[in-house]
C-alpha cells in the first residue's frame, strides 16, 4: 500500500489511535504481535509493485508480438471472459464473506474453530470453482459472443478457442484467492500479493519460447499464451498453499455446511455475489461496447486498463487488503461509540494514505501519460501510432484513481460492519450510470466515451458509499487529509517532469529512454518534496510497532 504520511496529522499508520483503541479492546487471547499498519502497507505495496511490474513486462512482451491487432483483441476479450469465475468467487467475494468471519474467530482466540471454518470454506470453494470452470468451457461460444458480439465470425471462433483454455485457469486463481485470504488474516501480506509474479512470468516465458525461439505467430501463439497462463496459475497456487497449510495445521478440505461460521459467511454470500456479479456485468458491457468500435479497440482498451491497474492495485486493492482484517477486529468492540471512533480514525488514515499518492498519480496520467505508455508498452508492433491511440484513455483513467481507490476502502468498511447489501446496491447504480454515459459518449468519443462512463460511475459509487458509511459510524476521518500539501506535492513533482520534457529534444523525448528520463525526474522530485512536506516517511514503513 502507499507509504504512510508522517505524524502528527494522523495520516501515519504506525501506531494510530484507531489501532491502539482496537488493541485495547481486543480479547487477550486474540492478541498477537501485529506489525504496524505502515509496515503492513509496505508489505502489500512491495508485493503488488513486484507483481505489477512483472505484469507490465508481460504486457510489453504481449504488445511486442500482437500490438493492437485483431488477435490482440481476441486475447483481451478471452482473458476478460475467463476472469468471470475468478472475480465472482475470488478475492472480492472472499473479502465480504470469508475474511471478516475468519479474522473475528482468530481475534476471539478460537484458532481451532477458525481453522475448521477455513477448511470448510476451501472445500465449498473447490466444488464451486470446478463447477464454474467446467461450465465456462462448455459455454465458451456463448460467452465469447456475450463479450465480443461486435467481432466477425472468424474472430469469434478464435476467441472461443482461447476461452476454453483460459477458463480452467481461473479456477486455480480462485483457490489462490482463498490462500490470500488466509494469509491476510494472519497479517502475512507480502507473499499473497507477490505470488502473481509466477503467473506473469510463465506467460512471458511462453511467449519468448514460442514466439521468439520457435517462431510461432498468429492464433497458435495466442493459444500458447493461454496455456502458459494456465501453467502460471498452477505455480501461483503452489506458492501459497504451503504457507496456508502451516498456518492452519493442514489442508484437508471439509464440506461442513452445518458449521455456524460457514452459515454466517453463506448468509452474506448472495449479496456479495450480487455485488461482484453486477461489477462483472459492468465489465462485460464495457468490453461488449468496445467490440463494436473496430479493429484494435479492445486491445487499446486493455492496454490502458493495464497501466491504470498498476497504481490502482497499490492504492485501492492494497489499502483495502490491509484495512479489512483490522476493521473486522475493531467491530469486536462491544462499546458502539468506541467502535465507531476506531473505525472512523482507521478509515480516515486509509483515505489519507490514498490521497497522498492518487492525486499526483492522476496528474501524471493526465500530463505524462504519453511517456508512461512509451516506456511501458512501445516496442515491436506497438508503435507510436498505438501509443497515440492509448494516450487519451490513460489520461481518462487517471481521473478515476482517487474515486475508485476510496471506493474500495469504503466497501471494505461496509464488509467489516457486516453489510454486504449496500455495496451490491450501489454497484448496480454504478453499472446503470456507466452504461448510460458510455452509450451517450461513445459515438463521438469512441473508446474514450466508454472509459469516461466508467470514470463517472466510479465517482458516483464512491460518493454514495461515503455518505452511507458516514451515517453508520459518524464520520470518515477526513480531517486527516492534508489537501494543500498534497496539491503542492503534485505541482512540484509533475511540474518537474513536464519541464524536463520541454527541455529535451523531441527526438529524444519520444523514445523509451527519453520517457524514462522524464518520469525519473518526476519521481525524483516527488521523493524530495514528499518528506519535505511531511507527507511521507520511510522510517514509518520500517517501524514494526
Amino acid at each position: 500500500m502507499p507509504p504512510d504520511p508522517d505524524p502528527p496529522a494522523a495520516t501515519q499508520a504506525g501506531t494510530t489511535p484507531a489501532s491502539a483503541a482496537a488493541g485495547a479492546s481486543r480479547p487477550a487471547a486474540g492478541r498477537e504481535a501485529a506489525p504496524s499498519a505502515a509496515r503492513s502497507s509496505a508489505m502489500v505495496t512491495a508485493g503488488i509493485i513486484l507483481s505489477r511490474l512483472v505484469g507490465l513486462i508481460r504486457q510489453r512482451v504481449t504488445a511486442h508480438f500482437f500490438g493492437t491487432s485483431e488477435l490482440a483483441d481476441v486475447i483481451a476479450a478471452a482473458f476478460r471472459a475467463g476472469n468471470i469465475t475468478q472475480n465472482l468467487l475470488g478475492e472480492g467475494t472472499l473479502s465480504a464473506t470469508f475474511i471478516p468471519v475468519y479474522a473475528r474467530l482468530r481475534a476471539a482466540g478460537d484458532a481451532r474453530r477458525a481453522a475448521h471454518f477455513a477448511l470448510s470454506a476451501l472445500g465449498l470453494l473447490l466444488v464451486a470453482a470446478a463447477a464454474a470452470s467446467l461450465l465456462g468451457v462448455l459455454a465458451a461460444p456463448w460467452l465469447s459472443f456475450l463479450f465480443a458480439a461486435g467481432f466477425d465470425e472468424d474472430k469469434l471462433a478464435s476467441t472461443t478457442r482461447v476461452v476454453r483454455i483460459v477458463f480452467p485457469m481461473t479456477g486455480l486463481l480462485v483457490l489462490s484467492a482463498w490462500g490470500l485470504g488466509v494469509l491476510n488474516a494472519h497479517r502475512r501480506f507480502f507473499l499473497p500479493y507477490a505470488a502473481p509474479v509466477a503467473w506473469s512470468a510463465a506467460q512471458i516465458a511462453g511467449l519468448l519460447a514460442c514466439g521468439a525461439w520457435l517462431g510461432m505467430r498468429g492464433e497458435p501463439l495466442a493459444e500458447a499464451l493461454a496455456w502458459s497462463a494456465f501453467a502460471g496459475a498452477a505455480l501461483q497456487l503452489a506458492l501459497l498453499l504451503p504457507s496456508a497449510r502451516a498456518l492452519l495445521g493442514g489442508l484437508a478440505p471439509r464440506l461442513d455446511a452445518r458449521d455456524p461460521s460457514v452459515r454466517e459467511a453463506a448468509g452474506k454470500l448472495p449479496a456479495a455475489l450480487l455485488g461482484r456479479g453486477i461489477i462483472q456485468v459492468s465489465g462485460l458491457v464495457d468490453t461488449l461496447l468496445v467490440s463494436f468500435l473496430g479493429a484494435g479497440a479492445n486491445a487499446a482498451f486493455n492496454y490502458a486498463q493495464t497501466i491504470y491497474l498498476l497504481p490502482m492495485s497499490i492504492l485501492g486493492t492494497g489499502e483495502a487488503a490491509v484495512a479489512l482484517p483490522e476493521m473486522a477486529r475493531d467491530t469486536a468492540e462491544a462499546d458502539v461509540a468506541r467502535r465507531n471512533e476506531a473505525l472512523s480514525r482507521r478509515l480516515g488514515a486509509s483515505l489519507a494514505r490514498i490521497t497522498v499518492l492518487t492525486v499526483p498519480a492522476t496528474a501524471v496520467f493526465l500530463v505524462l501519460g504519453r511517456e508512461l505508455i512509451t516506456l511501458l508498452l512501445q516496442t515491436g508492433t506497438f508503435d507510436r501510432a498505438s501509443t497515440a491511440r492509448v494516450e487519451p484513455l490513460v489520461g481518462a483513467y487517471g481521473l478515476a484513481l482517487l474515486g475508485n481507490a476510496a471506493g474500495r476502502v469504503l466497501i471494505t468498511a461496509s464488509f467489516a460492519l457486516g453489510d454486504t447489501r449496500t455495496p451490491a446496491r450501489y454497484a448496480l447504480y454504478r453499472v446503470l450510470v456507466s452504461t448510460a454515459v458510455a452509450l451517450l459518449l461513445m459515438r463521438r468519443l469512441d473508446v474514450l466515451g466508454v472509459v469516461l462512463g466508467a470514470v463517472i460511475a466510479g465517482w458516483v459509487e464512491a460518493i454514495a458509499l461515503a455518505l452511507r458509511v458516514r451515517r453508520e459510524i459518524g464520520g470518515l476521518g477526513l480531517d486527516q487529509i492534508r489537501i494543500g500539501r498534497v496539491a503542492a506535492l503534485t505541482a512540484v513533482s509533475v511540474g518537474c517532469g513536464a519541464a524536463l520534457r520541454a527541455a529535451l529534444p523531441e527526438a529524444i523525448a519520444a523514445t523509451p529512454w527519453g520517457a524514462a528520463l522524464i518520469l525519473a525526474g518526476c519521481g525524483g522530485a516527488f521523493a524530495v518534496a514528499a518528506p519535505a512536506l511531511g507527507l511521507f516517511s520511510l522510517r514509518s514503513l520500517l517501524r514494526r510497532r
